[in-house]
């Protein structure tokens, strides 16, 4: 190409100067041209970028531009691209919402990179992943609940303490009922009965003893 002399190849890149006007802001017009140029004599490029090195701002003639030439490359399958590391220009883009829609390479090595990536031919992956191993099913344990439905029965919110069949109370409980009457009611009407001791009974023998052995004396004298 010898009418174009404003680019050079990095990558799979077609990486154009930035052209400038007369008071040194970005050329749209200008650049229109020279990319129409470029892609005329290299119909078969999809992959342009604009090299914004020394430009500190963008108007939005040059955002129109990229968007026109963006669309186009992108039926192609290919893209528009910008190289700058200006936080001046990407933040002006974050504000018209184009960062999204152009990409940006911060420097050469890194369309470079993006480069082969894409030049590299499609392999399938050698990667193996093991196969998931089912989960264990936990083992039901039997309840313990005599109720043979699908479903325990919900407990009924009435206080109904009615028995039935269905209600049983064990012996124990009974027993131990009737136990504690049986203490109240000898509690209530037998307050002093006592059990006897065994020294009280001898203590009793001893005195009948001494009585009778003195009444036997006083007899014979």
């Amino acid at each position: 190409m010898d009418q174009l002399k404003n680019y050079r190849e990095v990558g799979i890149f077609d990486l154009l100067s930035a052209p400038l006007n007369p008071i040194g802001a970005f050329d749209a017009e200008q650049f229109k041209k020279d990319v129409r140029a470029l892609l005329d004599e290299r119909s078969e490029d999809k992959f342009v970028a604009v090299d914004l090195a020394g430009l500190d701002f963008l108007y939005s003639d040059a955002y129109n531009a990229l968007l026109l030439f963006q669309t186009e490359l992108s039926a192609r399958g290919g893209m528009m691209a910008m190289l700058t590391n200006n936080t001046t220009i990407i933040d002006g883009l974050k504000k018209a919402g184009l960062d999204k829609k152009l990409k940006v390479f911060a420097f050469e090595a890194e369309m470079m990179a993006f480069s082969l990536h894409n030049q590299a031919p499609q392999e399938p992956s050698m990667i193996t992943i093991d196969p998931v191993e089912p989960v264990a099913e936990q083992p039901q344990v039997a309840s313990q609940n005599t109720y043979s439905g699908n479903a325990a029965p919900a407990p009924s919110g009435s206080l109904d303490r009615r028995t039935g069949s269905h209600r049983k109370f064990t012996k124990s409980f009974n027993a131990i009922s009737k136990d504690e009457e049986k203490l109240a009611k000898k509690g209530m009407n037998m307050p002093f009965d006592e059990e006897k001791s065994p020294a009280r009974t001898v203590l009793t023998i001893i005195l009948l003893v001494v009585l009778i052995g003195g009444l036997l004396a006083y007899l014979l004298i």
